[in-house]
């Protein structure tokens, strides 16, 4: 604003200068004028992109804290939700739109806190976390979902690619070695309940869906993937 202001009282000045200088001096005069305009506001312009750049590289970062999880990085649960919402309504535009959804909950996590100590479980999130990624595909969307729940949302993925990464995940998973901080071995395993889908379909009816296939893992020993096809379309009666 100061730069604005002095600016345009040197234009002013220069204006009255203008009435009463020599013709022939007029060019000299404009140039210098229009130097001293650039020295004078040339700092205000640098300063203001300076800081227009700072505040959209802060607006960034508060976008970016306001839609992630501080711990693992992912999606939080309102933006994982959002933007899947956004993805499944595409999908039922689509002739042939097809998706897929893993909900993967870490098998005894409690148990890790109780007996190794929240860093070692907030370690075991962040390999969780890890593992989702290395199975992910660039367009897949992750989030942690709460606690130590997790979603995996597949557009376009057939049932069978779902059905290996969700494999992959669960064995990775099983297979790290990870040690306490006594040098203990602490074993981590995941349940997964998948779903694929064709049609239109919101993203309550899929949650509900995966979290009973979830809820069937963890019935039949835990650390294992259930998996279906579902249709969320409405079965029509038949005619007697």
């Amino acid at each position: 604003m100061a730069g604005t202001l002095l600016g345009i009282g040197v234009l002013v000045l220069f204006k009255r200068f203008l009435a009463s200088i020599d013709p022939e001096a007029l060019h000299p005069a404009m140039i210098g004028v229009v130097i001293l305009l650039v020295l004078l506001t040339g700092p205000t312009i640098g300063y203001m992109s300076m800081r227009l750049r700072q505040m959209t590289q802060r607006n960034r970062e508060l976008e970016h804290t306001a839609s992630h999880d501080g711990m693992t990085s992912l999606l939080n649960r309102s933006a994982f939700t959002g933007r899947v919402s956004e993805k499944l309504g595409e999908i039922g535009k689509l002739a042939g739109g097809r998706g897929a959804f893993l909900l993967v909950d870490a098998d005894h996590f409690k148990r890790i806190n109780d007996c190794h100590g929240h860093a070692m479980g907030d370690k075991a999130l962040r390999r969780i976390a890890a593992e989702l990624h290395a199975v992910s595909r660039t367009s897949d969307l992750i989030g942690r979902l709460g606690g130590e729940e997790f979603g995996l949302f597949l557009p376009d993925a057939n049932m069978p690619a779902a059905e290996a990464a969700a494999e992959r995940l669960r064995e990775a998973i099983a297979s790290m070695a990870l040690a306490g901080p006594n040098g203990e071995p602490v074993a981590l395993s995941v349940s997964i309940g998948g779903l694929f889908f064709r049609h239109q379909i919101s993203f309550d009816e899929m949650f509900q869906q995966a979290d009973r296939k979830l809820y069937e893992a963890k019935a039949k020993g835990r650390n294992r993937t259930e998996f279906e096809e579902y249709d969320p379309r409405p079965v029509l009666a038949t005619a007697a």
